[in-house]
């Protein structure tokens, strides 16, 4: 069995839809378990957010996004940070980490799920590196950091690429993607006019501290940058981005183009990139 650990509700499948279809086919159970799926009643929301607060739909968008991989969706219901207290400013706020740990509001409820996930016999999991900077994903990245040291799963954990590391400047300030820098001339916004202004962009609203500030050996760890081939999957990988909708719209110029960007991506780094330890 593989399980994929989604922050939210398209991020496996942006980040990993081909490697998953391949699992798939390969004859593997692939479950994606997304941790932030839930929120306030959607009528308590500002109109303004509520393509962010609007679950019944999202949900919806994933179950038929993962249908098309074959994958099994499991929504864990944690309140995204978005909606939970101190209140942020704007959504860019997302992209603030907290000074030390302790601001990690949902670390021990989400180390359980990532737990759970470890004590599957056999299951390889794969995990997000939290590029980017979003408190959602590097909270469960740092849940799962602990979580492997503490049940000895090292050898079963692989991390993945978050989608803000389309950007280089957002990898730049990764203490892991770091160890592997893309040249310009292979970055995915090349694909289309607008895209390294736009990559640029999403590579700039991350503030905080990264990953390492949280788990210091995280930056001191040797790790092995690999990637998983698309192998024939990525039209279907495409397919399924499209089918999540509702958040494609909240990307700007760059939706439109996401699928260019994609395939370049894919093509420059030879996959969707992971990482491992070791």
């Amino acid at each position: 069995m593989i399980i994929v650990l989604s922050p939210h509700l398209d991020d496996a499948v942006l980040s990993l839809g081909a490697a998953i279809a391949g699992w798939v086919a390969e004859g593997h159970e692939v479950e994606v378990w997304t941790v932030y799926t839930a929120g306030p009643p959607l009528e308590e929301i500002p109109p303004a957010q509520r393509p962010f607060g609007d679950y019944a739909t999202r949900r919806a968008e994933d179950e038929a996004a993962l249908a098309m991989l074959g994958a099994r969706p499991r929504h864990l219901g944690v309140w995204e940070r978005i909606w939970r207290e101190p209140p942020v400013r704007g959504v860019t706020g997302v992209f603030r980490t907290p000074p030390d740990v302790s601001g990690f509001a949902r670390l021990d409820e989400v180390r359980a799920i990532v737990a759970e996930a470890l004590a599957r016999p056999g299951a390889g999991v794969y995990a997000p590196l939290g590029v980017g900077g979003h408190v959602d994903h590097v909270e469960l990245a740092l849940a799962t950091w602990r979580a492997m040291e503490d049940e000895g799963g090292q050898r079963r954990v692989t991390f993945y690429e978050d989608f803000y590391a389309l950007s280089e400047r957002a990898r730049q300030r990764h203490p892991v993607t770091v160890r592997a820098p893309r040249a310009l001339r292979d970055s995915p916004g090349l694909a289309v006019p607008a895209g390294l202004p736009a990559l640029g962009a999403l590579g700039a609203v991350g503030r905080g501290p990264t990953l390492e500030r949280y788990a210091p050996a995280v930056a001191t760890t040797p790790w092995r940058a690999d990637v998983v081939p698309v192998r024939g999957f990525e039209d279907v990988k495409l397919r399924a981005v499209a089918a999540y909708r509702s958040q494609a719209a909240l990307l700007g110029p760059l939706a439109r183009s996401l699928p260019r960007v994609l395939r370049r991506q894919h093509e420059r780094r030879g996959g969707e990139p992971v990482w491992r330890l070791g």
